[in-house]
């Protein structure tokens, strides 16, 4: 399989260091506007065709796969432009910068009989794994309700998070938009009904010190708190809180962070992180429904390198990847009908 990686920044590195270790998978070229971070990743990797323009690569030669790793103010040229171009595409999330967008690149895939998975990574962490796998077993039962929440102590400086018009949001679209993704689908993605949202921004107040520099926080944009009442067809609802000035401690000196959800259904109660799954015994007594073969594990890089595995394994095989656009636009919707609640400062329907 030749693959082609589009971005060079922390996560298309990592792309490019995951597919590489793949057997029978090959990644063959790299676009990147910044020429140091094209030629390191490049030369680190043994990547032969490196490209400052993602349409040169394109039209350089032709690829299984395409994985986009930019900001999300991209990712619907992008993705279009490969997959008119006969690649397969996974995309990194957000899926695009509205839902608008997020509809033509599916039809797009759709129309040239190609894949597009998106890169909603928690989903194969071992958590995530054996969860979704007690769903299956029916020993959850209906969906009730989730409460699912990010929060961190830290501004993502590592991206241009911070920036709106490029990453279609803060603390929602660019962290806690993985706990949505997880919540809906350990809840089957039920069909979205209403919105209701507050958001703001507490950035210089809070967190301004830890800028970069002054450029940087002149440019910040997003929001840096928010949350969400959302309702879903057939009785299901949830909470999602996104944060990044939440105070934790530091650990060793590094920003800490609590991602978590914590799902009600009519037979049991599970947890993400910690990782706990409890059940009532006939008489009323809690008991722990953990299967002692789990092995927790929410560590990101290794989850990454699962969704990759899986996707690239799809595709070889024929079956449609997952996450897939059909359920990132899902998300997205959703995304959508948050922010437009927190502006208006009133219900909103999906």
């Amino acid at each position: 399989m030749r693959v082609a990686v589009i971005g060079c920044g922390f996560q298309g590195r990592l792309h490019v260091e995951c597919l590489s270790r793949l057997p029978g998978v090959s990644v063959v070229a790299v676009a990147d506007t910044d020429a140091q971070r094209r030629v390191a990743v490049a030369d680190d990797f043994g990547v032969p065709q490196r490209y400052a323009s993602f349409r040169d690569l394109l039209a350089g030669d032709t690829y299984d796969l395409v994985t986009v790793c930019t900001m999300a103010v991209h990712h619907a040229e992008m993705t279009v432009a490969a997959l008119e171009a006969g690649s397969h595409v996974l995309c990194e999330k957000p899926l695009a910068m509205n839902a608008a967008e997020g509809q033509r690149m599916v039809d797009t895939a759709r129309r040239c009989n190609r894949y597009l998975a998106v890169g909603y990574n928690m989903r194969y962490t071992p958590n995530a794994l054996a969860l979704a796998g007690f769903v299956q077993s029916g020993q959850f039962g209906r969906p009730v309700h989730t409460r699912a929440w990010a929060r961190a102590s830290q501004v993502p400086w590592w991206g241009e998070h911070y920036r709106s018009e490029v990453s279609g949001g803060g603390a929602l679209a660019s962290t806690a938009v993985h706990f949505l993704d997880l919540a809906l689908n350990f809840a089957g993605f039920p069909r979205p009904l209403t919105a209701s949202a507050s958001m703001t921004r507490l950035f210089p107040a809070k967190r301004g010190g830890t800028a970069p520099d002054a450029t940087v926080a002149a440019r910040f944009t997003a929001e840096d708190l928010i949350t969400a009442h959302l309702r879903f067809d057939g009785g299901f609802w949830m909470t999602l809180e996104g944060s990044w000035i939440d105070n934790r401690p530091s650990v060793n000196g590094v920003a800490s962070w609590d991602y978590s959800l914590d799902a009600i259904g009519e037979k049991a109660q599970f947890q993400f992180d910690p990782l706990t799954i409890r059940g009532e015994a006939q008489g009323g007594e809690i008991v722990d429904l953990l299967p002692d073969s789990v092995r927790p594990d929410v560590a990101f890089p290794p989850s990454v390198a699962a969704l990759i595995a899986d996707v690239v394994d799809a595709i070889q095989a024929g079956r449609k990847p997952l996450p897939s656009g059909e359920q990132a636009l899902e998300v997205q919707r959703v995304v959508d009908a948050i922010y437009r609640s927190a502006e208006l400062g009133r219900e909103t329907e999906v």
